[in-house]
């Protein structure tokens, strides 16, 4: 996933909000992990932004999950993202 914030948000806050929307997001099973694993600056951003790509890791502990439930917990996390911040997913 990777959001377009200002220069000024910390790395730190876009992952822990990102955790904190998979966790509502989840349902029957966990997001394990959230990392924020690049940070752009520079050509194709508009002035005082910058693009953090983030990844998360997914597990039930009973089963293996399917790509229609990991999907729908994604699109979950892009919707809350959307609806509770002024990050722009980007595309």
């Amino acid at each position: 996933l990777a959001l377009v914030v200002d220069q000024a948000v910390l790395a730190g806050q876009v992952q822990n909000d990102v955790a904190k929307f998979a966790k509502k997001a989840a349902k029957g099973f966990n997001c394990e992990s959230v990392r924020v694993f690049d940070v752009y600056e520079g050509e194709g951003l508009p002035e005082g932004k910058k693009s953090l790509a983030v990844s998360m890791s997914f597990r039930a502990a009973d089963r293996t999950l399917k790509d229609k439930e990991v999907n729908a917990a994604f699109e979950g996390i892009q919707k809350l993202i959307a609806d509770k911040t002024d990050y722009q997913i980007r595309k």
